[in-house]
């Protein structure tokens, strides 16, 4: 991935009240916003956006293999797309909390990118992996085609906080950061979760890819 491209196809955008539509869990009061597109089942070859998030999640398993350094590298890429986008009055007024993985700390399919890539911001930046969860789950990307997925109260239940990371006070804005967003179901879970420990803190979401659903096109055809 060259720097051009990374210039060109990842920006800031919010999730308004026109995108919210692809995501269905959203509601108007929720604040998030993306870093780029992604387009479902298109694979390494429909551009940066899919290329870099489809390193990104690479299996743990596949760590020693020659294509991890591969994950290792979109760490790195995806704490520098952050870094580009925050100001320096979030270091004073944000928590970054990453959404936890479907798998426990004690699995061994247990994969912490995300708060790897927010420590890799900067070492000022607080941080920290609020949300665990309680048992390891199946996820998302492992569902067929037609099985029902998790709603966000399935997911809400198997959450925790880990009370640890509160010995110092959480700054006033949250931002709920994860690799893509589809229905929104983790980061309702999350937010859920978050305003009923935190009650006055404000939280955002900030995802680096959003699912964009194909356009659905009339069809002008006489029948």
């Amino acid at each position: 991935m060259t720097k051009s491209e990374n210039t060109s196809a990842f920006r800031v955008i919010r999730i308004d009240e026109a995108l919210r539509q692809d995501h269905s869990y959203l509601t108007a009061d929720d604040e998030c916003f993306c870093l780029g597109e992604y387009q479902p089942r298109g694979g390494f070859n429909a551009g940066p956006v899919n290329n870099l998030i489809s390193n990104y999640k690479k299996s743990v398993t596949k760590r020693g293999l020659l294509e991890y350094d591969h994950k290792e590298r979109a760490i790195l890429t995806v704490a520098s797309l952050v870094k580009g986008v925050i100001n320096t009055n979030a270091f004073k007024t944000c928590t970054f909390i990453p959404i936890p993985p479907s798998k426990t700390r004690a699995d061994p399919l247990y994969d912490d990118r995300l708060a790897r890539s927010l420590r890799a911001v900067d070492t000022d930046l607080d941080v920290r992996e609020l949300l665990v969860a309680k048992q390891s789950m199946r996820a998302h990307h492992e569902f067929q085609s037609g099985e029902k997925r998790p709603t966000p109260a399935d997911l809400y239940a198997m959450l925790a906080i880990d009370e640890s990371c509160l010995q110092t006070p959480v700054k006033n804005t949250i931002i709920l950061f994860d690799d893509l967003i589809t229905n929104g179901t983790h980061f309702k879970a999350c937010k859920k979760l978050l305003k009923e420990r935190l009650p006055e803190r404000t939280v955002v979401g900030l995802f680096i890819g959003r699912v964009k659903r194909p356009d659905v096109l009339p069809d002008f055809r006489s029948s």
